[in-house]
């Protein structure tokens, strides 16, 4: 059933893709890709500061005392690779999860290292809601958009029912498990058990390196607005930064809502047509827009699997 899902979200997203580029012209979004030029070359390294954001954040989800044991640079090594996989495997952002304490070197034993990854994915969660929210309601409040008010709404409704279910996972596993769990999954019970008393005091003893997190992870998701404008000036594009910043909220709420969509394939491309549209800008602009976000998208995370791919051929020898 999951190998039939994952193949009809491919060909549905492939099929929108051809679509549009059929709607917009080959010939037109070539021109457009052409004239972005050497600006790739500008693009591509730009990537690196949010996986840095994300590695800072990821290093206050350790105690003080176990995030002096890691290295930053191995930190941002295994944030590239995990997020390798989590882009190009049909997963739903989660196989990455895996690779991450498993790669992260070190002497810290292997229950922190599971317990700070729960926490930074959560954190990471939280703080890309919490982003959403925000933009939506200052694109509402703004009037930066011809959205309907009532679109917005049911997408912050499906922000927050996530931001809900991230948030009782952290307190549910935090908790003492209930008693029909322990009966019917013991050994499932007993691997959580030392998980559970690690984060458990995490959140205890540093809520505010919680906070800390989450406020970084943020600040990854709104440099993506930069990479926008960035983007759109090679491109000849004269957008304001309060658009960049609108079409940043409102692709992390398109990426949020179709996070089952492997590689992003045809979501990319047809969700910045959406907003260019919405936001009275050229759709067909939206397009090559998402193209190049794509293909930047794609080459970090083929590096990040080539990152993974040589930690696990030098981990069999």
């Amino acid at each position: 059933m999951r190998r039939w899902f994952t193949a009809f979200v491919l060909l549905a997203g492939t099929s929108t893709f051809l679509y549009l580029l059929w709607s917009f012209g080959p010939l037109k979004v070539f021109n457009d890709l052409r004239g972005f030029g050497w600006g790739f070359a500008l693009v591509l390294p730009f990537q690196l500061l949010d996986h840095a954001l994300n590695a800072w954040g990821w290093r206050l989800c350790f105690s003080p005392e176990a995030a002096r044991r890691v290295g930053f640079w191995d930190l941002v090594k295994v944030r590239i690779a995990g997020d390798g996989v989590n882009y190009l495997t049909p997963s739903g952002n989660i196989a990455g999860e895996f690779v991450r304490p498993a790669m992260l070197g070190g002497d810290l034993p292997m229950d922190e290292k599971v317990t700070s990854v729960f926490t930074a994915k959560a954190a990471q969660a939280i703080g890309q809601a919490l982003f959403i929210l925000l933009g939506l309601a200052y694109v509402l409040l703004g009037k930066v958009s011809t959205f309907e008010p009532a679109k917005l709404a049911w997408g912050a409704t499906g922000v927050l029912v996530i931001l809900f279910g991230v948030s009782f996972c952290v307190w549910a596993l935090a908790h003492r498990p209930p008693a029909w769990l322990n009966t019917r999954f013991p050994k499932l019970s007993a691997a959580l058990a030392p998980v559970r008393g690690l984060l458990t005091e995490y959140l205890r003893r540093h809520p505010g390196r919680l906070a800390g997190a989450t406020g970084l992870f943020m600040l990854g998701y709104a440099w993506g607005a930069l990479e926008i404008w960035l983007i759109a000036h090679f491109m000849g594009l004269d957008l304001p930064l309060s658009s960049c910043l609108a079409i940043e909220f409102l692709s992390n709420l398109i990426d949020a809502m179709a996070f089952m969509v492997p590689a992003k394939i045809g979501t990319q491309e047809a969700g910045k047509a959406a907003i260019f549209a919405g936001l009275g800008l050229p759709p067909a602009s939206g397009f090559t827009l998402g193209l190049i976000r794509h293909v930047r998208e794609l080459l970090w995370a083929g590096g990040g699997l080539a990152v993974y791919a040589a930690h696990e051929r030098s981990s069999r020898r």
